[in-house]
C-alpha cells in the first residue's frame, strides 16, 4: 500500500517532538507539511522548534508553516512552561532549515482542497485554532479530510489545566468546539487514554543507550519533562495511524464548553441521542452537538516499543539540509 498522505498541526512542546520524531520513522506515512499554532509556547517559537525536530530527523523536506499566535475568542495566547522556555526543555537543537512564509491557514485550505476528498489525514496536537480558522474561511474542508486526529480533552476523568479541561481545549474552546461540529470524520485522543502512556525511567533511559543523536536529544528532553508529565500525549494520534490495534474506543457525541468561563474547555460527550437530549436540558438547552471516536485504551507496552524503534531508525548522524 502507498503511504498515508498527513499534515500534522501542532505547538512544540517536547510531545510533539516525539510524535513529529515518529511520524518522520514511519514508512507508511508521507508527511507533506507540518503547521503551528501558539499552545506550549508562542508560535514564534514553535514553528522554529518543529522545523528544529524535522531537521534532526532528517525531514529537511517537509515544510514547516506558522499560523494563529493567539485562540479565537481570547485576546492573548494561554501557554505554559511545563516544556520549559524555549519549548524543547532547554536542549539546543540546530535550526538548518527555515520556517517558510505561507500561513498555517492558507497551508491547511489548500491541502485539503488540492487533494481528492478523503485522502489526507490531519493530525492535530496543539489547540485547534489553525483548523478551526480554516473551517471558518471554507466552510466544509475539514470534511474533505480522510480523518482528523485530535489529541486533546477529557471526557471522562478531570483536566490537567482545570478540573473541567485539557490544555490543548483549554487554551482555543470555541476552536475545539468548531471542530467537534465540522462533520468531519475524528478520533479524540483525550486523557482519558492518554493518561495511560506513562514512560517509566527505565525506558527512558533506554533510548539513551542507543546513542543516536536523535535518541540522546529525545532522552534530554523527556528528562527536562518526564517528571512533570511523564505521558505520551502526542504520539498517540500518529501512533494509531502507524498501528491503529494500538488503541480501542466507542462512538460518542461531542461538544466543547466555550461559553462559561468557570468550565471553558470540558469536553461534553453522550452516548445516545437521548443522553445527548438529557445534557442539553440539564444545561438549559444550549449546545449542539458533534459526533467523533473517542479514543478510551491503549497497548501501552506496545506503543513505547514503537516510539523506541522509531527513534533507533531514525539518522545516525545529524547532516547539513
Amino acid at each position: 500500500m502507498p503511504p498515508l498522505p498527513l499534515l500534522i498541526d501542532c505547538d512544540p512542546g517536547i510531545d510533539d517532538a516525539l510524535a513529529l520524531l515518529l511520524a518522520a520513522a514511519a514508512p507508511g506515512l508521507a508527511l507533506h507539511a507540518v503547521t503551528c499554532v501558539a499552545g506550549n509556547r508562542p508560535v514564534e517559537q514553535t514553528a522554529p522548534n518543529a522545523r528544529r525536530i524535522l531537521d534532526l530527523a532528517g525531514a529537511h523536506g517537509v515544510p514547516v508553516h506558522a499560523g494563529c499566535g493567539r485562540p479565537l475568542a481570547q485576546a492573548e495566547p494561554r501557554s505554559n512552561l511545563v516544556h520549559g522556555a524555549d519549548g524543547l526543555g532547554g536542549v539546543e537543537l540546530p535550526l538548518q532549515g527555515r520556517v517558510d512564509p505561507r500561513h498555517a491557514v492558507d497551508v491547511l485550505i489548500d491541502a485539503l482542497q488540492t487533494a481528492p476528498a478523503g485522502t489526507l489525514h490531519l493530525v492535530a496536537l496543539g489547540p485547534l485554532t489553525n483548523l478551526a480558522l480554516a473551517e471558518l474561511r471554507a466552510s466544509g474542508v475539514l470534511k474533505r479530510a480522510a480523518r482528523i486526529d485530535i489529541m486533546g480533552g477529557s471526557a471522562d476523568r478531570p483536566g490537567n489545566v482545570t478540573p473541567h479541561a485539557e490544555f490543548n481545549f483549554h487554551c482555543d474552546p470555541l476552536a475545539a468546539d468548531i471542530v467537534l461540529k465540522s462533520g468531519a470524520d475524528v478520533q479524540v485522543f483525550g486523557l482519558d487514554v492518554t493518561a495511560q502512556t506513562e514512560m517509566s525511567e527505565a525506558w527512558r533511559a533506554s533510548l539513551a543507550t542507543l546513542g543516536t543523536p536523535v535518541a540522546l536529544a529525545a532522552h534530554a528532553m523527556l528528562q527536562a519533562y518526564a517528571h512533570i508529565d511523564p505521558l505520551l500525549h502526542d504520539a498517540c494520534p500518529v501512533a494509531a495511524l502507524i498501528d491503529p490495534t494500538l488503541f480501542s474506543g466507542e462512538t460518542r457525541r461531542m461538544r466543547v464548553e466555550w461559553r462559561d468561563t468557570e468550565s471553558e474547555g470540558r469536553l461534553v460527550t453522550a452516548t445516545t441521542d437521548a443522553d445527548a437530549s438529557a445534557a442539553a436540558i440539564s444545561q438549559g438547552g444550549s449546545g449542539s452537538w458533534g459526533q467523533g471516536r473517542l479514543i478510551t485504551t491503549v497497548d501501552n507496552a506496545r506503543l513505547l516499543a514503537l516510539v523506541r524503534d522509531s527513534v533507533a531508525s531514525l539518522p545516525r548522524e545529524i547532516a547539513n539540509s
